[in-house]
Formats: C-alpha cells, structure tokens, sequence
C-alpha cells in the first residue's frame, strides 16, 4: 500500500466532504484560558469537521477498493465495551483483504448538535481507539489541525495493521498507535505499557488483543 497515494485520495475527498466545515486556528494561541470557557462551547458545529474529515476516509478507502462502507444498524451494539459517549450512528468499513480488521466511525453529539464528536474504532465487535474531540468545552479547544491529524493517524495504523488494543479487563487498557500509546487504568502491578504491546504484538498477550494486517 503507497501511503503518499492514500493520502492524496483522503484529501481530494475531503475537498469536497469538508467544504462546508472550514478548518480553524488555536483559539490560545499565547495558552490563556478564561474560567468562562470552561463550562461552555459556543459553536459545536465547527467540530463537525472531524465527520466530514471521516467521511473522506471512507471515500477514499472505497475508490481504492481497500474496503466497503455499510452503515451500522445498531451503532450501540457494535462495541465490546461501551466508548464513553452515547453512539448515535456509525459506519463501518471492512477491508477487502482477509486477516484485517474492520474500521469503525462512529458519531456523537455536543450539545445535541449531531455529528459533533467521532469515535474511531475498529474491529468486530468493535473496541475504541480514540475519541475527539476529548472535551468539546472552548478552554480546550486547540484548532482543528491538531484533531484532523488525530484522526488521520488512528486511522492510517488501522489501515496499516500498525494498531493495536489490549483489554486487560477491569477497566485495564492500552491503544497502541504505530509508536505512540495510551493506557486507562493500567495497573502498577502489571507488565509495563512497552511489555505488553510488545506481548500483544508478539500474540502471546494473557489478555484480549485486537489487531490486524495491513489492508492492503
């Protein structure tokens, strides 16, 4: 798979998906942050373009012929473990290649606005792998490249076969992304972070892995 070609498809489609969700700079930029932004967003629409960034994958993946895209009937069922947020609808991508996993979206809300908040997933049933944005509150709001790239990368290590989800139970999970991570609820007593995505990738992890190969 030539990455430089997949994202030169993502982009053509997103020419199109994304021009009605303007992309916008860091709102602090200097780091100041007042207490009113805290408890408030003023404009949620503007996170819809993490739906239109999706919706570019989607095409993109399909024109190649690297998966097919069905909407999921029940985007609540579809997850081995609840996501955080209330799943309103999703789709689902299946690769073509056998021995790669399924690539979830799933769509949320902020302040009932729909298709404010995506879930990326990936898997059947499927785990989740990242969430933006974490908080739709202004004071945490930082432009919408850093989001954009977000979603580009959790979806390139899908792609890819880079990524890979630990479910230790308990709460206890790790998602690895190509070379970065993140943990919830990981254990002191446990293997290290570094140990157990190398035990997962390795297929000799105790606890529930998914991971697949490359799409293509």
């Amino acid at each position: 798979m030539d990455q430089l070609i997949l994202r030169r498809a993502v982009d053509e489609e997103f020419a199109v998906t994304g021009a009605d969700t303007p992309p916008w700079p860091d709102p602090h930029p200097d780091g100041e942050v007042r207490d009113a932004e805290y408890s408030r967003c003023l404009d949620p629409g503007k996170y819809r373009i993490l739906a239109a960034r999706a919706e570019a994958w989607m095409r993109a993946l399909t024109r190649l012929e690297l998966g097919r895209a069905e909407p999921v009937a029940d985007p609540v069922a579809i997850w081995r473990r609840e996501p955080g947020v209330t799943v309103g609808g999703a789709v689902r991508v299946r690769p073509v290649r056998a021995g790669a996993v399924p690539l979830v979206f799933g769509f949320s809300a902020i302040d009932q606005v729909p298709k404010t908040v995506l879930v990326l997933g990936a898997g059947d049933p499927a785990v989740a792998l990242e969430t933006a944005p974490d908080c739709g509150c202004d004071a945490c709001a930082d432009g919408s490249a850093s989001l954009l790239e977000m979603v580009d990368d959790t979806v390139l290590a899908v792609v890819t076969g880079s990524f890979v989800h630990v479910d230790a139970g308990r709460g206890g999970e790790i998602v690895g992304v190509g070379d970065s991570w993140s943990a919830r609820d990981w254990d002191a007593d446990r293997p290290s972070v570094e140990e157990a995505l190398a035990a997962a990738r390795a297929g000799r992890s105790p606890h529930a892995v998914v991971r697949g190969s490359a799409w293509g």
